[in-house]
């Protein structure tokens, strides 16, 4: 899944989004998820690679969210 579509997802279910701007030459830009009080971090959420569903995983859960509402997660099953 594409960063623009992850977070098209999670701004559906009533996230909000902090972003954090690369410092020149260094690290990845990276976005703080919002919801209820929990704050996870997106990295590299500029790129047009998919995410690594570990990650996708892992900011679902901690938001509290239902993983099988992902787009596509009908043919995972």
């Amino acid at each position: 899944m594409t960063p623009d579509t992850f977070r098209r997802w999670l701004g559906e279910r009533g996230c909000s989004f902090e972003e954090h701007e690369r410092a020149k030459g260094k690290g990845v830009a990276a976005v703080t998820v919002r919801r209820h009080g929990r704050r996870p971090v997106l990295p590299d959420s500029a790129s047009r690679k998919d995410l690594d569903p570990s990650v996708v995983g892992e900011i679902v859960e901690t938001l509290g969210l239902d993983p099988r509402e992902l787009p596509g997660s009908q043919s995972r099953v």
